[in-house]
């Protein structure tokens, strides 16, 4: 949320994700804080103040999806005044909780994970994946930030872990940030190590294991399935960046990319070195996953020679690949025809290669 000041000019309302939970907090000019208690709604967009400092805005919880909200004040408790989802909300699907573990050096890192309907915690189910992008958002429990994730474990009966690595918004700025100049080894260590976590739980087929993710998220898949080749049934990569020099020089964020390494062109001395250690393509030859990479070819933030590498790497090396290009602009398809495409792909390649493996 972009800071909204309240009716009297004296503080502003701030939002941001608290470990698996977004919140609201106002803000004085005195600097005292204080977090808004919403009784777990989460707020999707913008929130409207009256005069009188009234609210309104739309949220979800885990429970729902997003309906339009009411509060009479920042201290009532917020009322439903829509139900637009409600048939959605009443499907069948997954619960949604919170996981939490230490990583290689101490960082306390949190995730999501959604179980299937009729969730059995003494059988070992699945396990897929599903890595935000950015680096710097995060995945928290609400509805609308699982939708994709619960309707995978619904369709397949799967878990879906979607874990906060270090450069995700939800731990602070020193968490944040500790991915500059470690782009890979460290944020893939956070997942390593929430993968074992959840394998604790005595719930995993550990044959069956998935990794998945877009943009970032794709980055992180290409990476762990060069850096660490054993233990993956199934891979899918959407716009995942390997390349990063490419992103450098071919992309709308070009040389802002360079922050990633110190403030240095990789045109400048040996740096170029550095750019390359930290990308997924330096590690491709080690893949043995099964991969399914998905890109839109007028992808301005990615460029889709990323994934033109990537695939020629796997395929070079006899790993099973497909790579499908989207004719279109833009970071993820924004047709519904193709959004529907790539999500069908993603849960069917899984499923495929899952069904592949020997029981």
């Amino acid at each position: 949320l972009t800071g909204v000041w309240m009716p009297d000019g004296e503080s502003m309302l701030l939002g941001g994700v608290d470990y698996t939970t977004s919140r609201i907090w106002q803000v004085s000019l005195q600097g005292n804080v204080r977090m808004l208690d919403w009784h777990g709604l989460e707020k999707m967009g913008t929130v409207s103040i009256d005069k009188k400092g009234a609210l309104a805005f739309i949220a979800s919880d885990p429970e729902t999806l997003p309906e339009l909200y009411y509060a009479a004040s920042v201290e009532d408790k917020p009322r439903r005044l829509t139900n637009f989802n409600a048939k959605i909300s009443t499907l069948e699907s997954g619960k949604t909780a919170s996981i939490s573990w230490k990583s290689h050096d101490g960082f306390e890192v949190h995730g999501v994970l959604v179980y299937p309907p009729d969730f059995d915690p003494e059988k070992r189910y699945p396990l897929v994946l599903y890595i935000h992008g950015g680096p710097m958002t995060s995945d928290t429990e609400a509805f609308s930030s699982k939708l994709y994730q619960r309707l995978f474990a619904t369709q397949h009966d799967w878990i879906l872990f979607s874990p906060n690595y270090r450069g995700s918004s939800n731990m602070g700025a020193k968490f944040q940030r500790s991915v500059s100049g470690d782009a890979g080894e460290g944020p893939g260590r956070d997942i390593m190590a929430g993968i074992e976590a959840v394998k604790a739980m005595g719930i995993v087929d550990e044959k069956r294991i998935a990794v998945s993710g877009w943009s970032y998220g794709g980055l992180m898949t290409t990476w762990l399935t060069g850096r660490y080749p054993q233990g993956w049934a199934a891979a899918v990569a959407g716009a995942p960046v390997t390349d990063h020099v490419d992103q450098y020089n071919l992309t709308d964020l070009n040389i802002s990319f360079k922050y990633f390494y110190g403030d240095s062109s990789p045109w400048l001395g040996d740096n170029i070195e550095s750019y390359r250690k930290q990308a997924p393509i330096s590690l491709a030859r080690y893949s043995r996953t099964p991969t399914l990479i998905l890109a839109n070819t007028g992808d301005a933030r990615v460029s889709i020679t990323n994934s033109y590498k990537f695939y020629h790497a796997l395929k070079d090396n006899k790993v099973k690949t497909q790579f499908i290009a989207y004719a279109m602009p833009g970071h993820f398809p924004g047709d519904p025809v193709n959004r529907r495409d790539v999500f069908k792909r993603w849960m069917s390649w899984i499923n495929e290669n899952f069904e592949a493996v020997e029981r």
